[in-house]
């Protein structure tokens, strides 16, 4: 998998974790994509959605954390042999 379909697939998920819990609306979702994709389209540096929610002011620090934590969440310990 290369590291732009990675991206992808974050992008998408992100969104819609932070819609379904309400952190944000889909307008909102919506209008940081296409800040996306201008930025990407003027050869500016990427930034992950939830750095561009978060610069439009419509998520926190603690709402990117929580939806990181439902995306990717901690290993559980176990114990080998």
């Amino acid at each position: 998998m290369t590291g732009m379909a990675v991206s992808n697939r974050y992008r998408r998920m992100f969104g819609e974790v932070a819609r379904d819990l309400g952190f944000v609306t889909s307008q909102q979702v919506e209008a940081a994509l296409q800040l996306q994709a201008r930025r990407r389209a003027a050869g500016k540096e990427e930034k992950l959605l939830g750095q561009l929610l978060l610069e439009l002011g419509f998520i926190t620090t603690v709402q990117i954390q929580r939806v990181v934590e439902i995306l990717f969440p901690p290993a559980k310990d176990v114990e080998v042999g």
